[in-house]
């Protein structure tokens, strides 16, 4: 027998049936409304999004190192990349400041650093040393140089902090990064650039003295002339053209990579070698201009480290790896070396196992290190119109 239905239970199922359909009634009636807001709502935050982003790179170019970085030339060295941090420290007391703009992979984009003085400039000068510097040279007579892994180096005087233990004619140190830029426009940007960061930190760090030029437009690193071994004669490379070289560099090439008001130059002699495009370094002359650092080595100059650096003893020196002859340039210390490359062993014939040299081997090659570095020294002070030369004692 079925169950009887009373009549609040009638109206409670005629009441929800009336609900449904009045909200059935109401969605079709508002349903393009609702579409509408939904869209809204979508095209509002592609919108806030769109907006934002925008925003937010220009806002990390703008105060990224202390919102010292040239609109311009920060826009040519980013190449197109998206920015995504920055970060910014100095302490006066040590005389460092370091600044990065990364981008939203955490690539750098732009990372200056300086350094006025102390074990933080000496830790770097010496990777400077190790780097084969200079990679490339400066134009427009600027203080410094481009390493191999594309940082400039500007070493400007320092006048104002040239005091002990820094000394009387102190340099600061200052490096620039700017990991995508490749093709000459960047790379004119990034000279710029590093000209721009480069004043800022003398002001920043009290270093008084003349800001450095501006780049002219255009103007970038100089990897060097490669030339003929004869054709080297009466250049800035003219030792390795009239000195006696190894036989088999005889006919070779001479890379020259000596600039005007530059802090460190070189000459290389390099023998033909099929297997490298240059050819095979034999003979590397090397002029430093200022102070560097107690640790300073090159790569083939053998154990010791080049006799500068703030309170070092700025005195000629000669062993069968390297020659070493000091100056005066403009009241400033000046090195000259000469040493054998650095995979070249002059006492060694090709395909020859390893082995030290004899005693005569040793003497001959002292006697050629000293005739490169006395060449070479004599030739960029009369050039760099500097004084007081002191060479090694003969052999």
């Amino acid at each position: 027998m079925a169950a009887e239905v009373g009549p609040d239970e009638h109206w409670y199922k005629s009441d929800m049936w009336l609900g449904r359909e009045r909200a059935d009634d109401w969605a079709r009636r508002h349903r393009r409304w609702l579409w509408a807001s939904a869209c809204a709502l979508v095209v509002l935050a592609t919108v806030g999004f769109s907006v934002r982003t925008p925003v937010q790179q220009w806002w990390l170019a703008r105060e990224a190192c202390g919102g010292e970085l040239p609109a311009g030339d920060l826009e040519a060295v980013r190449a197109g990349v998206r920015l995504g941090s920055r970060e910014e420290s100095f302490d006066p007391e040590r005389g460092r400041y370091r600044c990065t703009l990364r981008s939203d992979r955490g690539k750098v984009v732009v990372a200056v650093d300086a350094y006025l003085g102390g074990a933080d400039r000496d830790k770097e000068m010496s990777s400077i040393g190790s780097s084969h510097a200079p990679h490339a040279v400066l134009p427009g007579g600027l203080p410094g140089f481009e390493d191999d892994n594309s940082r400039v180096y500007l070493m400007p005087k320092c006048p104002r902090r040239a005091k002990e233990p820094l000394g009387e004619h102190h340099r600061l140190l200052v490096g620039t990064w700017t990991y995508f830029a490749k093709d000459r426009e960047e790379k004119a940007a990034m000279l710029r650039l590093a000209v721009r960061m480069t004043n800022e930190m003398t002001a920043k760090l009290g270093c008084g003295g003349e800001p450095l030029p501006a780049p002219k437009d255009g103007s970038v690193p100089d990897t060097g002339k490669y030339v003929p071994r004869a054709q080297a004669k009466d250049t800035a490379c003219n030792a390795l053209a009239t000195t006696r070289v190894p036989a088999e560099g005889r006919d070779g090439t001479v890379r020259i990579a000596i600039a005007d008001g530059g802090v460190v130059g070189r000459c290389t002699l390099y023998a033909p070698d099929n297997a490298r495009p240059a050819g095979k370094p034999l003979v590397d002359l090397t002029s430093w201009r200022g102070d560097w650092a107690r640790n300073m080595r090159e790569m083939g100059s053998g154990p010791d480290p080049l006799p500068m650096g703030t309170g070092a003893a700025w005195k000629p020196a000669l062993t069968a790896d390297r020659a070493w002859a000091v100056a005066k340039c403009d009241g400033e210390n000046a090195g000259f070396a000469a040493h054998w490359s650095y995979d070249y062993f002059p006492h060694r014939q090709e395909g020859e196992k390893a082995g030290l040299p004899t005693k005569a081997e040793q003497a001959e090659q002292r006697v050629l290190l000293h005739e490169y570095v006395a060449t070479f020294a004599k030739d960029q002070v009369q050039r760099g119109n500097c004084t007081d030369l002191q060479l090694p004692e003969a052999p």
